[in-house]
């Protein structure tokens, strides 16, 4: 029977319904025409990443970030001790200029991501940045003034967007 028209096409009432869009990889219940350009996998708006190629699946993104997992076990214990010791010292420096530690603390913590950039030899890790932050932020417990609060928040929110890894 073809009482229903689709685009000035006679289409079969009967065969609507058994072309059903797939569903989700993730979420089967979830219908869905949008793929993942490189597995080409049935994907959701929750599920889409944005990149610039195009939309991926979770899976294909985290493949792809694997790649860029280069960090090795040594190269957190570097980057633990330069963030404790530089971190240490430029506080316990920083305490004392007052009011310029808000202009000075993204500086220093620039020069300190730069120095565990070049220890570690450029190579990146997932959880680099968290070990550096919390080894500076271990390392700000003897400074607990007000200023050095204040540059312990600056720094390491300032340490943390230079070493993170790259991110889809």
């Amino acid at each position: 029977m073809t009482d229903y028209v689709d685009s000035n096409l006679a289409v079969d009432i009967d065969q609507i319904g058994k072309h059903a869009t797939p569903g989700c990889i993730n979420h089967p219940g979830r219908e869905t025409t949008l793929r993942c350009n490189r597995c080409d996998g049935p994907i959701c708006p929750d599920c889409a990443r944005k990149t610039p190629v195009g939309y991926r699946c979770v899976g294909c993104v985290r493949q792809q970030q694997a790649i860029f997992d280069t960090a090795v076990w040594h190269d957190y214990v570097v980057a633990a001790v330069i963030s404790f010791v530089l971190s240490g010292l430029a506080g316990a420096l920083m305490v004392r200029l007052g009011w310029f530690v808000i202009f000075l603390a993204p500086t220093v913590a620039g020069i300190i991501s730069e120095i565990i950039k070049r220890a570690i030899g450029r190579r990146r890790g997932k959880y680099l940045s968290y070990v550096a932050v919390g080894f500076m932020l271990l390392a700000g417990l003897f400074n607990l003034t007000m200023w050095g609060i204040i540059y312990l928040a600056i720094a390491s929110t300032t340490l943390y967007a230079r070493l993170r890894s790259v991110s889809i």
